[in-house]
């Protein structure tokens, strides 16, 4: 059982947690980017000593089918120490638990997570104070192991660890094997990332829990390393039924959380994803298409506006066996992927590949059908739906109302890109030789100036209010060469449209800084003194967003939609109106965060929610708000960014003044090369049975406790004392669990089927043995098709470790093994 075999069944399975006990075992094993490398040579591998401690003590190679066990106690806590409260989270008690550990000498070191550079890092800790400083940091992949290894053979003081499931039966396995009394501290699996997935024992990765769609990357990364590109669209498609448009437009905020920052780039998740739908794509030319027979009786549902929201939910409600049909206003589907977004960003034929797998489902789509006085929300019931998802997005433009807005060549951006329809205007050169000026420097904003450079122009001036750390996500997508002919300027916000004497037009501009917020929140504009100038453009474009056009909406519904800051007000778990049987989604919502990955969150809830409405079940019940999929503030840029390999860098930068796609597509071997550095976060999670942490001493989450207070569970006479202890000195605020709930979330995990790992070469020997008695190594190698070498190898360490026993006489050409009878 050599470095190797864990290398083979462990690292490159994508089931290793980082807890770094191999590393710590052995001096020839080294963690490098969160995962065991060899630092020179296995001693097995290379000198044939008997070894195997790498394999045979990794958590994940030593599963342990859950046993029920009787907590002693189970309390709910909340710090009162204000510090820590500030810092940690879900009520603060493994922070107070631990500093009050070191403060009472009941430890003298505690192996902790710890933030290094930004990124968490396992520490041994002896000071109080250390604990609750640097606190409130995310575990898994840290090392705890290694550092426990390192701690118990510089130390006989008593010490403890905490840590996930994984590692606290790692520790108890150490514990055992030292000779050591260590204090276990568990964490509910998962815990840090609290969700009705976690609440339902279930287990997400941080790139999967950063979605708003909440598509397992993870899960999809791995099929495309075995090269199950198929069932790697499949399970993309689980989640969400755009995965081509997706992996060309979405905001992958999944690569935002990926555990590699901070030792290497995230991985490129996008870019694999746009790899194997195109795949998918190239493959369904040569396969013949079958459309969805429409189910008899099927209850109806209408869907109004065929954007991401729309197509959607229509795609999940026919997968619920409803019968959803579309009514879009236009001529064709797609809503502002169609018309907003640029062919040269998102082709025509990955749009139309997407939205036509969704019709082939069975889904009717009716064009040129808008909501209004002639198909009112009662006249859509009359006609039979039973249900009502309005998604008819933004396309109202937002001016700022400023002087010269009317002026010749001043265009607002959802006109000036509709207008043009980027894939059909003809006059390829209306700007040549122009200056652009636009107000706005947002996604739209640059739609336009890079629709702007392929009609000629020759410089883009970008006046936005926002600093260039609150606009960097959107400028790291334009390409170098495209942006040299962009220029920002930031905090800056526009007094008035003129003209000069040369008949110019005027952009006057001033210089801004953000004051303090006032008692909603919000940041007023301060205007900063002497700090005015113009900029002289042939052609303004207004790019500040859109609004929802209600006139058509009021006249189906009487007037009676609730809105709140001229948007839908809904409820933003269930999507549902106020109107009983009407759900909303999309931009045309209240907070919503007008990217197409929230929308088709947006839509995937609601269908949950329709669904439940016909069946006539609670709407919320076991349901959480996906905060992820609305806006609640500017998105703070992520600490790094995913690099595409070099040849593909190259291709995307080149520069193409034509409308056609900008980045070009991972080939095969950079796909493979990219999902390799996957590191399968939380993926051995998903088999593990252990929600509880049952090695520990205590196990503290969230799962069964109020928001602010953490649940505790006591195992051990020693954890139920220290936490008594604890509580009697004042340190925590006492109310009850819900023991309920924490049962289920552990009913739920226990349940699942323990992985199979392949028998070792070890474990074929003996159970051959067992099966066919005693066998010579020749009999051994012949029938189980292990190398000779090999076989004698794990016989003779089978025989050492007292497993079988040898006979050899002198007339026996070879030995006999059997199993050892004690």
């Amino acid at each position: 059982m050599s470095f190797e075999l864990l290398r083979e069944e462990i690292v490159d399975a994508g089931l290793c947690q980082g807890c770094g006990l191999c590393a710590g075992s052995c001096k020839h094993i080294e963690m490098e980017v969160r995962r065991p490398t060899l630092k020179d040579y296995c001693i097995l591998e290379r000198d044939g000593q008997a070894c195997g401690k790498c394999y045979q003590n990794c958590p994940q190679v030593i599963q342990k089918k859950f046993k029920e066990k009787q907590p002693l106690a189970i309390y709910s806590l909340r710090s009162k120490d204000p510090k820590v409260l500030a810092k940690a989270s879900s009520g603060g008690f493994v922070t107070t638990f631990a500093k009050e550990l070191l403060e009472n000498e009941s430890l003298k070191e505690i192996v902790m997570v710890q933030e290094e550079d930004e990124k968490p890092t396992a520490e041994i800790v002896s000071d109080p104070n250390e604990v609750v400083q640097k606190a409130g940091v995310i575990y898994g992949r840290s090392g705890v192991l290694q550092r426990l290894v390192e701690l118990t053979g510089e130390t006989f003081d008593p010490i403890g660890i905490v840590g996930v499931p994984c590692e606290m039966r790692g520790a108890a396995e150490l514990e055992e094997d030292m000779n050591r009394e260590i204090l276990k501290i568990g964490l509910f699996c998962s815990s840090q990332m609290r969700t009705e997935q976690t609440d339902k024992g279930l287990i997400c990765s941080p790139c999967c829990s950063g979605c708003p769609s909440g598509v397992n990357a993870q899960g999809y990364i791995s099929l495309i390393r075995q090269g199950k590109y198929q069932d790697a669209v499949d399970l993309i498609r689980e989640r969400n039924p755009l995965p081509s448009i997706c992996g060309r437009i979405c905001t992958n905020e999944c690569e935002h959380g990926c555990t590699l920052i901070g030792d290497d780039h995230p991985v490129a998740i996008r870019e694999l994803k746009k790899f194997v739908t195109e795949w998918e794509i190239e493959r369904s030319k040569n396969t013949s298409k079958t459309k969805a027979k429409l189910i008899k009786n099927a209850k109806k549902v209408a869907i109004i506006g065929s954007g991401p929201a729309g197509l959607t939910a229509a795609y999940f409600l026919r997968r619920m066996g409803y019968a959803p049909t579309i009514f879009e206003k236009t001529d064709q589907t797609g809503g502002m992927l169609r018309f907003g977004v640029p062919q040269f960003r998102l082709p025509n034929y990955v749009l139309d590949y997407d939205v036509g797998r969704i019709v082939d489902s069975g889904v009717e789509v009716v064009l040129n059908k808008p909501l209004g006085p002639e198909m009112s929300i009662d006249n859509l019931k009359n006609d039979g739906f039973e249900a009502i998802f309005i998604a008819t997005g933004q396309y109202k433009p937002r001016t700022l109302h400023l002087e010269g807005e009317n002026l010749p060549d001043v265009y607002v951006a959802i006109n000036f890109l509709m207008d043009r329809k980027y894939r059909f205007w003809e006059n390829k050169e209306e700007f040549k030789g122009k200056t652009l000026g636009i107000i706005g420097g947002g996604p739209v904003a640059v739609d336009v100036a890079q629709t702007a450079l392929r009609l000629g122009a020759e410089k883009i001036h970008l006046v936005d209010i926002m600093s260039g750390e609150q606009l960097e996500l959107v400028i790291k997508d334009i390409p170098e060469n495209e942006i040299a002919f962009m220029e920002y300027h930031f905090t800056t916000s526009t007094s008035k449209v003129t003209q000069n004497d040369k008949g110019e037009l005027v952009l006057n501009c001033y210089h801004i800084e953000w004051g303090a917020p006032d008692e909603n929140g919000r940041k007023p504009l301060n205007e900063l003194e002497g700090s005015d100038y113009e900029i002289p453009v042939d052609s303004i474009v207004i790019a500040v967003g859109q609004a929802v056009d209600f006139e058509q909406i009021d006249a189906a519904t009487n007037k009676k939609l609730e809105k709140e800051r001229n948007k839908i007000k809904v409820n933003e778990v269930t999507f549902e109106t106020n109107i009983p049987g009407v759900f909303a989604g999309g931009d045309i919502i209240n907070n919503s965060k007008a990217v197409a990955i929230a929308a088709i969150s947006h839509g995937k809830e609601a269908a949950i929610s329709i669904d439940r409405y016909l069946k006539g079940e609670n709407l919320i019940e076991g349901r959480y708000k996906k905060e992820n999929a609305f806006f609640i503030g500017p998105k703070k840029p992520p600490k790094d960014y995913s690099l595409k390999p070099e040849t593909l860098e190259e291709a995307t930068e080149e520069i193409n003044w034509t409308f056609e796609e900008i980045d070009k597509i991972f080939n095969e071997d950079m796909a493979l090369q990219e999902a390799r550095r996957c590191l399968s976060c939380n993926h051995f999670c998903s088999h593990c049975q252990d929600f509880p942490a049952i090695y520990s001493d205590l196990t503290a989450g969230e799962v069964g406790s109020k928001e602010g207070y953490t649940t505790v569970i006591a195992w051990t006479e020693r954890g139920k004392t220290l936490v008594d202890q604890a509580i009697e000195k004042g340190l925590f605020e006492q109310r009850e669990a819900n023991e309920e709930e924490i049962k289920n979330a552990i009913n739920l995990k226990s349940k699942r089927e323990l992985m199979n790992f392949e028998k070792t070469p070890r474990q074929q020997v003996l159970d051959y043995i067992s099966l066919q008695g005693p066998s010579t190594i020749t009999d051994i190698a012949q029938q189980t098709g292990l190398d000779p070498k090999k076989v004698r190898y794990e016989a003779l360490r089978l025989a050492q470790l007292m497993q079988l026993e040898i006979k050899a006489e002198p007339e026996m050409d070879e030995p006999l093994f059997s199993i050892l009878c004690t």
